[in-house]
């Protein structure tokens, strides 16, 4: 069996090969047909059935003009009938054989007309006259103007609101046909035909046939019209004949049986699948497979055209080959549910009728017709003086949802949380609770606006069901919970809550989510028991505390509710939840140092969100999972995390959010692999992902700026990592102020890049505003201050500024003895900045001990070490030690070699060959 869109057993001509006034499309693309020499002002064909003919040959009393398309069968003329000064669609059929063949071949083509003659209706298209002529036969009809409904979708991207209202066109005139008493048994998109001015017509019943007894419902009712016509009854190939489009079939017809108006049901929600969702519903081999493993014609137990199976009871039942319609695809749930029925695999198993299909289809449709009849009855009931109270109980129905979030955050909240922000001694107390209110307050907003729409959708708009309303309110009932735990959170801080509060507001779950009614619907439904559903509100409410609690960064309370509500939360069999609890968890156990155990608890969080159809979780679990495995070095299976990650966001459509994250990390496994050039183009594939959908100044946005600008650094490309981090300044202190450690950390990457530009008066600038904001925000004694200190100290050095810059180093270095033990590695920068402040002085003698101790730090980084070792040589060398003095600029020789410090290694060995011997 040909595995292709629209090859048939038998069939009709084939589909035109061309877009312009077409009134026939058929069974498989033919190549364009062989020109002949030109007689005219149009090309004819130069093979067709009989001899070649010119356009003043005649076909009966019509003149054809020119070929529409050619194939097996015969061919489709776009002709001129001068007795009625029109254009029509000629249709003549090829017949090869003798008598008995034309005599078939008349017969078939004279029933195709007399079916599609029976049929009127404006999704039919119209059939003017049938008749043998010269051994032929031929059928005129409506030419239509445009292209087939295969042709249509493909011609450029359509929505599925288009791509539906064209089936359901095609739909009523296949209903038509059923109503006549007809059966299409070949309907598929290259069998319908689309006009420039939209109109939508079925066509090639070459196929059609009568329904007898057979066309009747589980009563033994008649599925269609009874049917008189001698020629449409009778059958033109043998029972048991297999015929139709394999990738449109139905299971009753691979089996060649007698096929009633569900047949055709089936094949149109085939073709209206595939044009969906953008793949096949099934295989047709599959399928025929299926079809053939599956029942065959038994005793008519069940009424008319009724199926029992022969199989015995322990027989396996083959899986289904109808294929699930992809995540990713925004089509309604409503939509998709109609499509599935319309492909049982059991006739009884589908809508009644096609009448039933499209009603089933035309939901929306029905909606905006109650909406138009409201507004009328609206109008009226302004002219009898009632409008405004109609109008007005329209605007308030929905009204409201401000206040369901009162006893959350409001004014009295705000002042709450004003004044325990105050309280904790915070230097940026009142400035960091006011961005705070500012960001809950948008927060609130933007829920009270899901709350509204949600509601408008079913109560005002009437273009959502009741269902659905309820699935997007209980959502929306979660991120209220989510709200209460961090606004709670928030009024009972710490001094490093204050810091840490803006990442738990922007850390908030977007109620923007909860319309996403695909991801809704699929999620596994909450559990029907009055009981367990309260239970599992109450549940839902304490993991919304643990989530609050991990982005404040209290690490202990969390872990210890966590574990607390495992038990609890499983016990209730809910996988969303389930796989949430378990996120916190082992992400807060890896965050602890359990990485092994961390990493166990987040794979199963993966399984219950899989599970559970929580796509966005799941990504987000993946996320840290493959960050932990990074971090343990198992490489291997953090990347195939990663590809999961991806595939997960595939599925559920994109969301430039989530994967922005998912870049973000295989960026650091990257960097954890020291692959920063590949870190590097992830990096910007997230920054550009980021930019489309948040607003400049989101913390995302900064922080991937600030990574890629370190990576940059880490790479060499000083410039661009200055120009980047510059970026990734301006977005922090936009989300989060000036005066945040968030934006210390990029003065001081900022600095580190200016310094390597030689441009050492900005580079103290950045430098020492770092410092400004670490001695206000931790104090004197913070060990992040003593590294601030060391980065203003490098640009002093530079400018030469060496009586500031030994201060700065022996503030650093007071600040390390505080917070460290004697012998860390961190040592090292302060013990070289002060031997090389010293040096600078003039100080040789007193800079010889903290030089010697700078490079006894082995474990610290080659250039540093070279630069220690080199300074250490020039002050050896001017107290009178010239061979320790070319030993210890050999070794920082070595060590800048060894880092890829070239420019500084010839700097050594300049020096080197310049002393004397």
């Amino acid at each position: 069996m040909q595995d292709t869109d629209d090859s048939g057993f038998s069939g009709p001509a084939p589909e035109p090969t061309k877009t312009e006034s077409i009134a026939e499309a058929a069974a498989e693309p033919s190549p364009p047909p062989r020109k002949g020499p030109e007689t005219g002002p149009t090309a004819m064909p130069g093979e067709l059935a009989g001899p070649r003919r010119t356009e003043t040959d005649r076909v009966g009393r019509f003149l054809p003009l020119r070929v529409l398309g050619e194939g097996g069968m015969g061919v489709v003329y776009a002709a001129y009938d001068p007795d009625l000064d029109r254009k029509v669609a000629l249709k003549l059929l090829r017949v090869t054989g003798g008598e008995r063949d034309l005599e078939l071949g008349y017969s078939r083509l004279l029933r195709e007309a007399q079916a599609m003659a029976r049929i009127s209706h404006p999704n039919v298209i119209p059939v003017f006259e049938a008749a043998p002529w010269q051994g032929q036969v031929y059928v005129a009809m409506e030419l239509v103007d445009g292209g087939t409904l295969r042709e249509w979708v493909r011609s450029e991207p359509r929505s599925w609101r288009e791509v539906l209202e064209k089936y359901l066109a095609a739909g009523r005139g296949l209903a038509a046909a059923h109503a006549a008493g007809l059966v299409h048994r070949d309907f598929k998109p290259a069998n319908v035909l689309v006009g420039r001015d939209g109109r939508v017509f079925v066509t090639d019943f070459g196929l059609v046939r009568a329904v007898g007894e057979s066309g009747r419902d589980e009563g033994g009712r008649s599925l269609l019209a009874p049917l008189p016509s001698k020629m449409l009854s009778e059958p033109l190939t043998q029972t048991g004949m297999v015929m139709g489009t394999p990738a449109y079939m139905s299971p009753e017809q691979f089996r060649g049986e007698v096929v009633d108006a569900r047949s055709d049901q089936f094949s149109f929600c085939a073709g209206l699948y595939r044009d969906l969702y953008g793949q096949r519903p099934f295989d047709p081999d599959q399928l025929s497979r299926f079809a053939a493993a599956r029942s065959s014609k038994g005793p008519d137990t069940g009424g008319p055209g009724r199926t029992v199976s022969l199989k015995k009871p322990d027989e396996a039942t083959p899986a289904s080959p109808i294929l699930e319609p992809p995540r990713d695809a925004r089509v309604p749930a409503w939509v998709r549910r109609a499509v599935m029925r319309g492909l049982s695999l059991e006739p009884a198993d589908r809508f009644a009728s096609m009448e039933a299909l499209l009603e089933a289809l035309s939901q929306e449709q029905r909606l905006a017709v109650k909406r138009r009849r409201l507004g009328v009855s609206v109008a009226l009931a302004g002219v009898l003086g009632v409008a405004g109270a109609g109008a007005w109980w329209n605007s308030r129905v929905c009204a409201g949802a401000e206040g369901l979030l009162t006893d959350i955050w409001g004014p009295t909240a705000r002042q709450r949380l004003a004044a325990a922000f105050e309280a904790t001694g915070n230097v940026v107390a009142g400035e960091r609770a006011q961005r705070v209110g500012e960001l809950l307050d948008a927060y609130a907003g933007a829920w009270a606006r899901q709350h509204t729409e949600a509601c408008e959708d079913t109560r005002v708009r009437q273009v959502q069901t009741e269902e659905l309303l309820s699935q997007r309110v209980v959502c929306l009932e979660r991120r209220r919970k989510d709200l209460r735990a961090v606004v709670e959170a928030l009024a009972g801080t710490d001094r490093a809550g204050v810091d840490k509060a803006l990442d738990a507001v922007y850390a908030l779950p977007s109620p923007q989510d909860c319309a996403d009614l695909e991801a809704l619907n699929g999620q596994q439904p909450r559990p029907a028991d009055p009981a367990l559903r309260a239970e599992l509100e109450q549940l839902e409410g304490q993991v919304s505390e643990v989530k609050a609690q991990l982005d404040l960064s209290r690490y202990p309370v969390a872990l210890e509710k966590a574990r607390a509500l495992e038990p609890k939360v499983l016990a209730t069999g809910y996988l969303p939840l389930m796989a949430e609890v378990r996120f916190h968890l082992g992400w807060l156990q890896a965050l602890k140092g359990e990485k092994e155990q961390g990493a166990g608890v987040l794979e199963q969080a993966v399984y219950d969100a899989e599970a559970g159809r929580t796509d966005r979780l799941e990504v987000s679990v993946l996320n840290k999972l493959l960050y932990v495995e990074g971090e343990r070095k198992r490489f291997e299976h953090a990347t195939r995390w990663a590809r999961l990650g991806e595939a997960t966001l595939q599925r559920l459509g994109g969301d430039a959010v989530l994967e922005g994250d998912l870049l973000v990390n295989q960026a650091n496994l990257a960097l954890m692999q020291d692959q920063p050039q590949q870190a590097r183009g992830l990096l910007e594939k997230a920054s550009e992902r980021l930019a489309r959908v948040l607003p400049s100044g989101h913390p995302k946005r900064a922080r991937v700026a600030f990574t890629l600008g370190r990576t940059l650094l880490e790479l060499g490309a000083f410039a661009e990592s200055k120009q980047v981090l510059e970026d990734a300044l301006r977005q922090t202190e936009a989300a989060v102020g000036p005066l945040h450690m968030d934006t210390a950390r990029r003065h001081m990457a900022l600095s580190m890049a200016l310094r390597e530009l030689k441009e050492y008066p900005q580079a103290l600038e950045h430098a020492q505003a770092n410092v400004r904001i670490q001695r206000k925000l931790v104090g004197p004694t913070y060990l992040g201050l003593a590294e601030a200190l060391d980065e203003e100290g490098m640009s002093l050095l530079a400018l030469k500024r060496y009586e500031e810059a030994l201060k700065v180093y022996e503030e650093a270095l007071a600040v390390k003895r505080q917070n460290l033990e004697e012998g860390d590695e961190l040592f090292q920068y302060s013990y070289d900045g002060v031997g090389q402040a010293l040096l600078g002085l003039g100080r040789t003698r007193e800079a010889l001990e903290p030089l010697r101790l700078a490079v006894t730090f082995t474990d610290a980084q080659e250039d540093s070490l070279g630069e220690s070792g080199f300074a250490l040589a020039h002050a050896l060398y001017k107290e009178g030690q010239p061979e320790e003095a070319r030993t210890e600029a050999k070794r920082a020789y070595e060590r800048f070699t060894s880092a890829g410090r070239t420019a500084q290694a010839q700097e050594v060995q300049a020096w080197l060959d310049a002393l004397p011997r």
